[in-house]
């Protein structure tokens, strides 16, 4: 993460301003709630109608410009200090107000998933952290997740500044919220987080065209991905390869007579597996597909009709859980912690089933070890690790990579 040295200019460094429609328009990032720069000056900049005279008060000065052939209009406010709220009025042919914004630090926070993970991916850990939230002057901005193939865009699609308050936090990234405590708490200055993470990236996602003049491939790559031909056909061949490489297998667990999560299906041939554990560690060798877990659970009097919370630690790749025939939750990739909660009245005393099928895509299936697995109330807590049962449900057939690999 790096300081910015003037508000917003960062993170719109790489996009190209075009001629807006006949009335004033802001970047996305200008809204309620923002947090500007201060010690720097202040670069406020839209899009009107050419030629058009935009007026701008900001904290008790007034400010004008006139809106470019092009329609681009910028001003520039003088540095300030620390301090807020302020309200921002702008006006041309419309007028546009923007309330409760703060001058203080604004960092631009990068990188991948360890950037991206939110509060509420791991709100049990940071449960009192959540709850005790009250810092209106830390601010979190995350920028969309979008993708532009012929160059850079002249604004984003969505995005809002949230204040650091109780609920709200959650959407926070947990690295930079805990990064801006520390500061705000060192300082008392207001604290603007512009989250640009996007998990799973390369490098060279982060670099600009210029950035790659002594990689002649990579440049080669660029210019083809601004061809649109070029990226519908390669898109077109993947999908092809995909339907026509001989119809996979489907999921046994679904297509037979009665699906595998059914509390009245009777199990034939399962094996025992243990929970956690990989299953490429439990003799299930290089295997990508959908394995099934299923065993039946002891509950006490006490937790019958009660609502309950299952913690199933994480799980590669992707999982159901089934409580006697019924989905009480589902994960579509392998980072999250995984919490669900069971309804009141679906649990029994006795016997209950539980069903886990577990999809895995690559690299080793199954349940991460040293995280918790168990199913609780108010009162009581059932351990869910051990020995379950298992089956194999499907397996993925590989295809060649260089025939589905879409544009890069």
């Amino acid at each position: 993460m790096k300081n910015l040295s003037a508000a917003v200019l960062l993170i719109f460094s790489l996009l190209t301003l075009t001629m807006g429609n006949a009335q004033i328009r802001l970047p996305q990032v200008f809204q309620d709630s923002m947090i500007l720069q201060r010690h720097a000056t202040i670069k406020v900049w839209g899009w009107a109608s050419a030629g058009e005279k935009i007026e701008l008060a900001f904290a008790d000065k007034k400010y004008s410009a006139t809106a470019s052939a092009e329609g681009h209009w910028k001003v520039s406010i003088p540095a300030m200090e620390a301090g807020g709220p302020y309200t921002m009025d702008i006006s041309g042919k419309n007028d546009i107000q923007i309330k409760e914004i703060l001058i203080g630090d604004l960092w631009l926070c990068a990188g991948q998933s360890n950037m991206v993970h939110q509060l509420n991916i791991h709100d049990v850990t940071y449960a009192k952290d959540i709850a005790e939230a009250n810092y209106p002057a830390i601010r979190h901005y995350k920028v969309p997740t979008q993708t532009s193939l012929q160059g850079p865009r002249e604004d984003l699609q969505g995005g809002t500044w949230q204040a650091a308050l109780s609920d709200n936090v959650r959407p926070f990234s947990a690295v930079a919220y805990f990064f801006a405590l520390k500061l705000y708490e060192k300082y008392q200055v207001p604290i603007g987080l512009i989250n640009a993470s996007v998990g799973g990236t390369p490098i060279e996602a982060w670099m600009s065209e210029d950035g790659f003049a002594a990689f002649p491939d990579h440049l080669k790559r660029i210019t083809q991905n601004k061809d649109t031909a070029y990226v519908n056909s390669r898109m077109s061949r993947r999908s092809n390869a995909s339907n026509s490489a001989s119809s996979p297998p489907q999921d046994k667990g679904l297509t037979g007579p009665e699906p595998w999560y059914s509390r009245s299906f009777t199990p034939k041939n399962w094996r025992r597996i243990n929970i956690p554990g990989y299953w490429e560690d439990q003799g299930i060798r290089e295997l990508n597909g959908v394995v099934w877990y299923r065993k039946e659970i002891d509950l006490p009097r006490s937790m019958a009709g009660q609502a309950a919370k299952v913690f199933l630690g994480r799980i590669v790749d992707a999982d159901q859980l089934y409580i006697n025939g019924e989905q009480v939750g589902r994960t579509t990739y392998q980072y999250p912690q995984r919490r669900y909660k069971v309804r009141a009245g679906l649990l029994e005393e006795g016997k209950n089933t539980f069903v886990v099928r577990v999809r895995n895509n690559r690299g080793k299936g199954g349940f991460v070890p040293d995280k918790p697995y168990c199913i609780f109330t108010e009162e009581d807590t059932i351990d869910l690790k051990g020995y379950w049962q298992y089956k194999v449900g499907q397996i993925y057939i590989p295809i060649s990579r260089s025939a589905t690999a879409p544009p890069r």
